[in-house]
């Protein structure tokens, strides 16, 4: 059986192009800044305009111009100063904090669902092929990208002690709400943890008997408080990562929502909403309406899928948004400006030369945390469809030939892997996973609209 055949080459055929494009900035124009504009703040010969007229003779004109320009000038709040406006250039945001993360995930992404398309094309013509998935790697990959621009982002927004603190606080709460929410899943959510955990030990004990590998019962693992624990760690820290993000797409969420166009509101709300939505689905009694009400909508299978489909579609309207919401950033800096017109005194020229161009620095760590919540859980999201054998299509599935995984391991270690980690324990990892992201991201947006709404002015 052939380990590596027809994903092999198209994977070696995208890393050689990726490899030839990687430092071409289209891709951040086309998915990042394409009818985005930016506010320029006045330059000093304009705020000098300004200023009321003096009398004075050349050399302390001369002289006064020289401290002004050491030392800065002080303008009035009130002055009636515009601020001009230009696009959004890739070529600027080279020089900005993060921008490296932000170019490369949109330059490998994009190939990841490519790869991934592929794949699935033709899996599907050739249901029958048993080579490994490579797309596999690319997602998991792409994981590990989303992870360590999400960590390089909370680490740069770590050193303020403020931040610092708020990120502990964070951290620890959702530490604790994932430790009940784990020993509870399976009450009340549409995901098998337990019985996943039992099923995934005695795969891993068949598989090494059939490879001839000796056991002993006493350290096989019995109790789950160890699986429990190290989930509930590992969602603290993604929690603690998800809660800058989620703030600045709620501050975004109401600032677009400013705009008077019915549409782009409702496309907001529904946007906004989605993750609920979704969870929804997980719901046991929600299923068990759907699947075994009186109607029957619903098969398993097909339930798994529409999950699924409400993901890409949850993601794919975030992708549509993207424009109001990245411009509802820059704004702010045109909205600072409106209420430092409305205070009284003084300001220094380069303070508020710094004060609009801040908005714009910070566009490429805003960008991140527009996109990573999204696409973090759209990996997870085809992680669950890939690894259970769900069909597109709901035609066919793999969860009928779970049960007979540990007899086929193989000497391989692809083989070996797939009979540890049958369908019936990938469904419960990604399902939990997925569920756990999407409340994060919800909670946490849902917190982030309570806060700008009432705590800031």
């Amino acid at each position: 059986m052939a380990v590596l055949g027809f994903h092999l080459v198209i994977t070696l055929v995208l890393l050689a192009v990726i490899s030839k494009i990687k430092n071409t900035m289209a891709f951040v124009k086309f998915f990042v800044t394409k009818g985005l504009y930016r506010f320029i703040a006045p330059s000093n010969e304009d705020l000098r305009t300004l200023l009321p007229a003096r009398k004075e003779n050349p050399r302390a004109r001369k002289k006064r111009m020289e401290e002004e320009d050491n030392d800065g000038f002080n303008v009035s709040k009130q002055s009636p100063f515009t601020l001009k406006i230009c696009e959004v250039s890739p070529d600027d945001l080279q020089r900005f904090q993060m921008y490296d993360n932000l170019h490369w995930l949109c330059v490998y992404v994009p190939t990841c669902f490519l790869v991934y398309a592929m794949s699935e094309v033709f899996l599907y013509l050739m249901p029958d092929n048993s080579d490994f998935n490579v797309s596999l790697l690319w997602l998991i990959c792409a994981i590990f990208f989303i992870l360590q621009a999400m960590v390089s982002l909370t680490a740069y927004l770590f050193r303020n002690e403020d931040e610092r603190g708020l990120l502990l606080t964070f951290g620890a709460l959702y530490f604790l709400c994932s430790c009940i929410f784990t020993m509870s899943t399976e009450r009340y959510f549409d995901v098998a943890l337990l019985s996943a955990y039992d099923r995934f030990n005695e795969n891993l004990v068949q598989t090494m008997l059939v490879n001839g590998v000796e056991t002993d019962a006493s350290v096989k693992p019995q109790s789950p408080l160890l699986l429990y624990i190290s989930l509930s760690i590992f969602f603290s820290f993604l929690s603690a990562m998800h809660v800058f993000p989620c703030f600045r797409y709620a501050l975004m969420y109401l600032k677009s929502n400013q705009q008077r166009r019915p549409i782009v509101q409702l496309a907001n709300h529904v946007t906004f909403v989605m993750p609920a939505i979704i969870i929804l689905l997980f719901i046991k009694p929600v299923k068990e309406e759907l699947i075994g009400g009186r109607r029957k909508l619903l098969t398993e299978d097909q339930l798994q899928i529409l999950r699924i489909y409400l993901v890409f579609l949850w993601a794919f309207l975030r992708f549509l948004a993207k424009g109001v919401h990245l411009q509802a950033h820059l704004n702010l800096a045109h909205d600072k400006v409106l209420q430092l017109q409305q205070e009284t005194g003084y300001i220094k020229n380069y303070q508020l030369q710094t004060i609009i161009f801040r908005y714009y620095s910070y566009f490429c760590c805003a960008a991140l945390q527009y996109f990573t919540p999204v696409l973090l859980t759209i990996m997870f999201s085809l992680l669950l469809k890939t690894t259970c054998g769900l069909s597109w299509l709901c035609t066919s599935s793999l969860s009928a030939s779970a049960s007979s995984a540990p007899a086929l391991a193989a000497t391989n270690p692809i083989g070996v892997f797939r009979s540890v980690f049958d369908p019936v324990v990938c469904r419960a990892i990604w399902s939990y996973l997925l569920i756990m992201l999407l409340l994060i991201d919800f909670s946490l947006s849902s917190i982030g609209v309570i806060y700008h709404t009432y705590f800031v002015r």
